[in-house]
C-alpha cells in the first residue's frame, strides 16, 4: 500500500469549498479527518482494551464517511447536448 501525500489546503479554498459543497459532504469530510487524527494518535503495539476499541469507534467512523464520499459525485451530472 502506497502511502498518500496530502497537500494542506488553504483555509480560504477550505472555506470557499465548504460553502458551495453538499452539506452531507462538508460533515463527511470534517468527520473523516477527525477519525483520521484519532487514529494516527491510537498507534503502537500494545493499545489497553479501552484503545483498542477507541481504534473500532474510529475506524467505523473512517469508513462511514468514507462511504458517503465515496457516493458521492465529485460533480454534478448535466445531460449534454448538441446545439445545432
Amino acid at each position: 500500500m502506497s502511502a498518500q501525500i496530502r497537500i494542506p489546503v488553504p483555509a480560504a479554498v477550505g472555506v470557499f469549498k465548504a460553502m458551495h459543497g453538499p452539506q452531507h459532504v462538508v460533515e463527511a469530510t470534517l468527520l473523516k479527518d477527525d477519525a483520521e487524527r484519532e487514529l494516527r494518535r491510537l498507534r503502537g503495539p500494545l493499545l489497553s482494551v479501552e484503545d483498542q476499541g477507541d481504534r473500532e469507534t474510529a475506524l467505523a467512523e473512517w469508513h462511514r464517511a468514507d462511504k458517503v464520499l465515496a457516493a458521492t459525485a465529485l460533480r454534478p451530472v448535466v445531460p449534454t447536448e448538441v446545439l445545432s
